[in-house]
């Protein structure tokens, strides 16, 4: 049986392998794989949810930080990387 993520997002429960996991490392970094170590969040591969996770705040709150500002950079760019925004 495949494991069941469920979206950040949208909030829907799918595959881990039509996902993708964002983690906040020990150094503050954010890093696209399953296995690393750290806190993760888990998003489905669509431009909707990755917003609504933006917009909502879910992201930061997941991840437990109090604020998103410092790792704008960074989520740009594994958007970009995904083609979630465009």
């Amino acid at each position: 049986m495949v494991p069941q993520r469920t979206c950040i997002g949208c909030r829907a429960k799918r595959s881990a392998e039509e996902m993708v996991r964002i983690c906040l490392a020990g150094d503050g970094q954010l890093h696209l794989s399953a296995s690393s170590n750290g806190r993760g969040v888990w998003i489905c591969k669509k431009k909707d949810c990755f917003k609504a996770a933006m917009i909502k705040g879910r992201i930061e709150r997941a991840l437990r930080v109090s604020s998103l500002t410092d790792m704008q950079k960074q989520l740009s760019s594994i958007s970009e990387v995904l083609g979630l925004l465009g």
